[in-house]
């Protein structure tokens, strides 16, 4: 019988936090209990500790590709889905932990929600509290305010990309634009259909393009909040591989990637004027001040 779920777990250099995470996927109840119901696979994009070694020793059972070098995320994805056997994908951080019921809560989900496409968890921080776990698709104006100073100023704080989610609590399970890429099912059938992820997307982002593209399909994208998982984030797993400046540079690479693919170079552009501009404002007013300090003490 083929398995329910084939969960996708991409390595590199992360030999501890990938142990961990897959000891916690063996103590779950439905896995504990049934060697046959997941199906795990580690895609390695070319570790140089033991990530092998220790994987294969917490997780005997579990497929393990050896890419023999760094991918990248959406490509060394691609590589694990590719040996997926079940009607469900479950794509993993390494330095994430999974909470009971993960698995089995998602599986009858999907079996009772034919037409839900994708879905994401909730996710913690490793203190217990809750790490923003899905999204919206940038407008114009959110992207402006992601990429400037003006988004942490309270007169634009509730026109940032996500503020009505946070001030809901990620509280109950709801269609969303999208969710975040660290813990996330897909039908395999769905993913498959769409090539799996853009692989131009080597760090972050892959799974926002993939909801967008999801979307221009009508297909829905659900959170689930019964579904749990503690993730260590940039802290714990990218920003130990490739440090701040990095992680902030792939980022910054993918999200405008995404945002010529989806909304094209004219509003990328006009967005980077728009940058540029506001630097052109605060000089003006810096010149401003200075014209009327000088008038004011003339004048005095």
């Amino acid at each position: 019988m083929p398995p329910q779920v084939s969960v996708i777990i991409v390595s590199y250099n992360a030999a501890a936090q990938l142990e961990a995470c897959l000891r916690t996927l063996a103590a779950l109840p439905e896995v504990a209990s049934d060697r046959d119901f997941a199906q795990v696979i580690i895609s390695d994009n070319g570790s140089a500790d033991d990530s092998v070694a220790r994987a294969r020793a917490a997780f005997p059972q579990a497929l393990i590709i050896e890419n023999g070098a760094n991918l990248g995320f959406a490509k060394g994805c691609n590589r694990g889905a590719r040996e997926a056997a079940s009607p469900l994908l479950f794509f993993l951080n390494p330095d994430a932990r999974a909470h009971p019921g993960l698995l089995r809560n998602a599986v009858d989900y999907f079996q009772a929600q034919p037409d839900v496409a994708m879905a994401g968890v909730k996710l913690l921080h490793e203190d217990g509290s809750l790490a923003d776990s899905c999204g919206e698709f940038d407008t114009w104006w959110q992207a402006f305010l992601r990429s400037s100073a003006w988004g942490r100023l309270a007169p634009f704080r509730r026109q940032q990309n996500g503020w009505g989610l946070r001030q809901w609590g990620y509280a109950g399970e709801r269609d969303v634009d999208l969710v975040v890429g660290a813990a996330m099912f897909i039908r395999t059938e769905i993913f498959r259909a769409l090539d799996g992820f853009d692989e131009r997307f080597f760090l972050y982002h892959e799974e926002i393009d993939f909801a967008h593209r999801l979307r221009d399909r009508g297909q829905r994208v659900v959170y689930l909040p019964q579904c749990v998982v503690t993730h260590a984030g940039e802290e714990g797993g990218s920003r130990q591989t490739w440090g701040k400046s990095g992680v902030l540079g792939w980022r910054q690479r993918s999200r405008r990637l995404y945002w010529i693919k989806h909304h094209g170079l004219l509003w990328y552009w006009s967005l980077c004027v728009a940058l540029v501009g506001r630097y052109v404002l605060y000089l003006a007013m810096v010149w401003a001040l200075i014209v009327f300090a000088r008038k004011a003490i003339s004048g005095s």
